[in-house]
């Protein structure tokens, strides 16, 4: 494995993009990470023109993987795929780096002492042409430079995160987010896939108990979101809730009709969590209750 290009315009980085069915974005996304000569794509066996498109780009290797939890493609990803570099950059297909984030990027892989295990960034949503800063409760900062074995993605049914072994740094540049590059009913079918895996998380979590106020104060920023978002699984109305933070307290009127259609189809991706664990928790008792009517038949014979 080269520790470095030889060529003073690559980056000595590697990248991870992760896909299935991305055909309308996964020739601008392998084309903006030009700036490393090796790119894996690792994907989900897509129907449509990805992978021919990724296996014709430049410094691309693809890897296929049928989907079965997130958690499992991503570490597969990290750790059963040889790269050339130390350091990897986790892409999705939706997602663009800006000249300035490159920059950055190459200023933290060349250094041969790093003081940190990952990095997590900053990014900008867009949705009808412009950034929904306000909307989607900006600055959220997610990790997406990572040293693969010091990195394994925790066991969650969906919105997982990396563990890392380490100290975690911010990178101060941003990516780009395009979500809705592949459409509406894209974005409404991706996300009701979202909300079938995140009822059951949150039929897990709601079994469990609320979480600890140690938990909700954690001083890692990830661990407190996600205690956060524990707590939200006991709420009633939660889509409605959401609704009111994100466009009020949060100021998304302030994106405009943008901000204002962004707010309402993520409330009602809230909303449909809360109906599908409804739902589970509705069949779950049928069933301890049939369990418990058969058992006591078997106590009278």
């Amino acid at each position: 494995m080269d520790s470095q290009s030889h060529d003073p315009s690559v980056v000595p980085v590697s990248c991870l993009v992760l896909t299935r069915n991305e055909e309308v974005n996964i020739a601008d996304c392998l084309g903006n990470l030009s700036f490393s000569d090796d790119i894996v794509v690792l994907d989900s066996y897509s129907t449509d023109q990805t992978v021919q498109i990724a296996r014709d780009t430049a410094n691309t290797r693809v890897f296929q993987r049928h989907f079965d939890t997130e958690y499992k493609q991503r570490n597969f990803g990290l750790h059963d795929i040889e790269y050339r570099y130390p350091w990897v950059y986790i892409c999705d297909a939706d997602e663009r780096i800006p000249k300035d984030l490159i920059a950055e990027l190459r200023e933290i892989v060349s250094d041969p002492n790093p003081a940190y295990a990952a990095y997590r960034l900053r990014y900008k949503n867009m949705y009808l042409g412009k950034w929904i800063k306000h909307a989607t409760s900006y600055p959220v900062s997610i990790i997406r430079l990572v040293q693969p074995q010091k990195v394994v993605y925790e066991k969650r049914a969906t919105n997982v995160h990396p563990l890392v072994e380490g100290e975690t740094g911010q990178l101060q540049s941003h990516f780009t987010h395009y979500s809705f590059n592949n459409g509406l009913c894209h974005w409404f079918e991706k996300h009701n896939f979202y909300s079938n895996e995140e009822s059951i998380e949150g039929l897990v979590v709601r079994r469990k108990g609320l979480p600890s106020i140690e938990e909700l104060r954690h001083p890692e920023p990830m661990q407190r979101r996600r205690a956060i978002k524990n707590l939200s699984f006991f709420l009633r109305g939660r889509g409605l809730w959401r609704f009111l933070y994100q466009y009020f307290l949060r100021n998304g009127w302030m994106d405009g009709m943008a901000g204002f259609h962004y707010c309402a189809m993520i409330s009602t991706y809230e909303y449909w969590i809360e109906l599908k664990i409804r739902e589970h928790e509705a069949q779950w008792s049928e069933r301890t209750e049939a369990t418990a009517r058969e058992m006591g038949k078997d106590d009278n014979v």
